[in-house]
């Protein structure tokens, strides 16, 4: 299993964690909160391992679409008029690889 598909994996398996934390009947935003910082550290992670220059591209198109290298903050997500059933649907899910020129 390569890289980008190990993330994947592990932003996916961030799912059984949101039912299990709302089963517990945690608010929807301590789940989105604990979610989110979640899904950052795994971003962090994985960028970490991953080759240059390739890690470099993924940093700097992360900054730009978010101002910041390492993801979206809940503060940008809000703003953005997220609810917080979306931001746990968003932690959730890997979306697509970054395009590489």
């Amino acid at each position: 299993m390569n890289l980008r598909s190990r993330y994947e994996q592990a932003v996916r398996e961030l799912r059984a964690r949101a039912q299990a934390m709302q089963r517990e009947g945690l608010a929807a935003e301590a789940i989105a909160r604990s979610l989110h910082a979640e899904r950052i550290r795994l971003a962090s992670h994985f960028k970490e391992l991953t080759p240059e220059p390739y890690r470099s591209r993924i940093y700097e198109r992360t900054l730009q679409v978010y101002g910041n290298e390492f993801g979206p903050s809940i503060e940008f997500l809000r703003a953005s008029g997220k609810s917080w059933e979306a931001i746990i649907d968003s932690a959730t899910r890997p979306g697509l690889p970054p395009p590489f020129d």
